[in-house]
C-alpha cells in the first residue's frame, strides 16, 4: 500500500534524516477528544495523495495488511491509545470524501512501525503521477 503524509521542508529533512516522529491529530481537537483522554500521537497518512500549496509530500510502501491491522489496533485503543473514528478532511465535504470528489481514508501508524518501512521517498515534484 502507498501510504502519503504531507509536511513542511523541515520536517521533510527531519523525517529523511531521523525517522517519523509521533505527533498529536493535526487539527487539535484530539479527534474530537480534546483533553477528556490522554493526547493521541501517531503519524498521519492518507491513502492518495491530496493536493497542498505548500509543504512537501511523502511517500511510505508498507504492507496493506500491516497497514490496516496497525490502525485498526490504534483506533480501537490496543496500542496503548484511546478508541478513535473513522474520518476524512472535515473541510472537504462529508465523511469519506476527500478533494474532488474522491474518497481517502486516513491511517494512524505509530512512528515506530512507520520507520521499519522507511525511509520514505520524497514525491513533492511528482505528486501528479500520484
Amino acid at each position: 500500500m502507498r501510504l502519503f503524509h504531507r509536511t513542511n521542508t523541515e520536517a521533510t529533512t527531519a523525517i529523511l534524516r531521523d525517522g517519523f516522529k509521533d505527533r498529536a491529530d493535526p487539527t487539535g481537537t484530539n479527534l474530537g477528544f480534546y483533553d477528556q483522554i490522554p493526547e493521541i500521537k501517531a503519524v498521519w497518512f492518507t491513502d492518495v495523495s491530496l493536493d497542498g500549496d505548500d509543504g512537501r509530500l511523502l511517500l511510505l510502501e508498507i504492507p496493506d495488511e500491516v497497514a490496516q491491522k496497525v490502525d485498526k489496533t490504534v483506533r480501537m485503543g490496543l496500542w496503548g491509545r484511546s478508541s478513535l473514528v473513522t474520518r476524512s478532511n472535515p473541510q472537504d465535504g462529508p465523511p469519506g470524501v476527500g478533494e474532488e470528489g474522491k474518497s481517502y481514508q486516513e491511517y494512524i501508524i505509530p512512528a515506530e512501525i512507520a520507520n521499519q518501512y522507511g525511509p520514505p521517498t520524497d514525491i513533492t515534484d511528482l505528486a501528479d503521477i500520484f
